[in-house]
């Protein structure tokens, strides 16, 4: 299986964004809005921020959930022991962003907010109506701005010193109803769609958007709509030395969403993140 990469200029373009999520539960895509140099940009200002200023004084808690997350409060992927090796700033509308990057961050998440709301009407619009028969309005409308996620991942380079099971990302489903996930910096992610034994390579060109289904869309469609396991995995060789970065959006839907007769989005967020975050950041 190979990742479907589309070009949005194409006329079928949006029945092949749909057919590749489909099968596969990830599809890459070109030729979107966002220029290049918007998301090389993001990425350079987000690594001084990291690497150069006091990210501490963002530092996130266990209510808000927002600012930055320190190597030693990353997530741990559920089913796993070993913390995954990264950190992260998380932004939702209305939070504080640094200064020196706020402006460039604010036009990203609005463009990309706006591409994942077109890719959720073109799913609902080239798949089976059975699929929908539980929701009372587009699709595309379920989706909150106050609670869609942008979280600014910065993989450091690799020391040596690392614990043996760790990795950039362990393997896991993503949480929500779809990730719109740019190239990163760096490769490095995988995924093993369901039946397949060994990992499949990503491949997302320069500027590409990745878009991968999560568990709540999953749960909405009682499984037809894959959410697919994915990891990044750990560099070897020269490219060790260097940082992966790259800026997800998760596309969350308002919390009352019924995705279930077992789930509402707010109940579904709550569980997931009382198994994956640290100790000291999971929600009361």
């Amino acid at each position: 299986m190979k990742v479907d990469i589309v070009d949005l200029n194409a006329v079928d373009a949006q029945r092949l964004v749909t057919e590749s999520l489909i099968q596969s539960g990830f599809a890459v895509v070109e030729n979107h809005k966002i220029p290049i140099s918007e998301l090389n940009a993001l990425y350079e200002d987000w690594d001084n921020f990291f690497c150069k200023s006091n990210p501490d004084q963002y530092v996130t808690d266990a209510e808000s959930q927002a600012g930055y997350f320190s190597a030693l409060f990353a997530e741990t992927a559920k089913g796993h022991e070993a913390q995954d090796l990264k950190e992260y700033f998380h932004y939702w509308p209305g939070g504080v962003l640094p200064g020196s990057v706020e402006k460039l961050t604010l036009h990203y998440y609005d463009a990309i907010f706006n591409l994942g709301r077109d890719v959720m009407a073109w799913l609902q619009a080239n798949s089976p109506t059975t699929l929908w028969q539980s929701i009372d309005k587009p699709f595309e409308e379920y989706l909150s701005r106050n609670q869609t996620l942008l979280r600014i991942l910065r993989y450091p380079p690799l020391t040596g010193n690392e614990p043996p099971d760790a990795i950039r990302a362990g393997a896991h489903e993503d949480i929500n109803l779809i990730t719109m996930l740019p190239a990163a910096s760096e490769s490095g992610l995988q995924i093993k769609p369901k039946g397949f034994d060994n990992w499949i390579p990503v491949e997302a060109p320069p500027g590409s958007i990745v878009i991968n289904i999560g568990d709540m869309l999953q749960e909405l469609t009682g499984g037809v709509i894959p959410s697919t396991t994915h990891r990044v995995v750990n560099p070897t060789g020269d490219a060790a030395n260097k940082a992966r970065l790259t800026a997800p959006v998760f596309c969350h839907p308002y919390p009352e969403m019924v995705l279930s007769d077992r789930y509402t989005a707010k109940s579904y967020l709550h569980e997931r993140l009382s198994e994956i975050n640290a100790e000291a950041l999971r929600p009361s």
